[in-house]
């Protein structure tokens, strides 16, 4: 009996090791590769616009103020779906649902419209971008048949000024928290 609660308390240790690990674990494992850039949609959704006023006023606030209330907004706003949804910013809202091009677009418009607002245009942009995923260096993507598999959108956070880049994957940081991701 002894060797069974062993084996569950090393179980119980390992995977409290792994959530507590997960962003670095991740980012490890998983490369996020660049094969395009999507057009930056502007922000009109005047009720979204309102509530992201409304949390902003005021403040000014650091780039990872601005990361973090944009990956927030999108995840109070979104869930995720398979199915073939609309990726505008601007409409995702009202669905509710979006895949990742729409978390990514939805992202990535809360993002830019809070750094215009914070006057931050000089120096940081968020871009959309289409990429593919390779686990230790293998294409993921090959695995599957479904065209809505062949490619992923995640984000790129750039310092105009240092050119210090940042990745951003918000449908997954919606469902495991993992805050950024890797991309050569």
């Amino acid at each position: 009996m002894s060797r069974i609660k062993k084996t569950i308390k090393y179980f119980g240790i390992f995977i409290i090791l792994i959530i507590l690990f997960r962003g670095i674990l991740y980012r490890t494992s998983v490369n996020y590769s660049k094969i395009e850039v999507r057009n930056n949609i502007t922000l009109t959704d005047k009720k979204l616009i309102k509530e992201i006023d409304k949390r902003t006023s005021e403040k000014i606030l650091s780039i990872e103020e601005i990361i973090k209330l944009s990956n927030k907004i999108t995840s109070e706003k979104l869930n995720f779906t398979f199915n073939k949804v609309s990726s505008n910013p601007n409409l995702v809202c009202e669905l509710e649902k979006a895949n990742c091009i729409g978390y990514s677009s939805l992202f990535n418009s809360i993002g830019n419209y809070i750094i215009e607002k914070q006057n931050f245009n000089d120096k940081y942009e968020f871009k959309h971008l289409v990429g593919k995923l390779e686990f230790f260096g293998f294409d993921i993507h090959s695995l599957f048949n479904s065209p809505f598999f062949k490619d992923h959108d995640f984000n790129e956070i750039r310092n105009k000024q240092t050119n210090e880049k940042k990745y951003v994957d918000p449908s997954l940081r919606d469902y495991l928290r993992i805050d950024n991701v890797a991309s050569e």
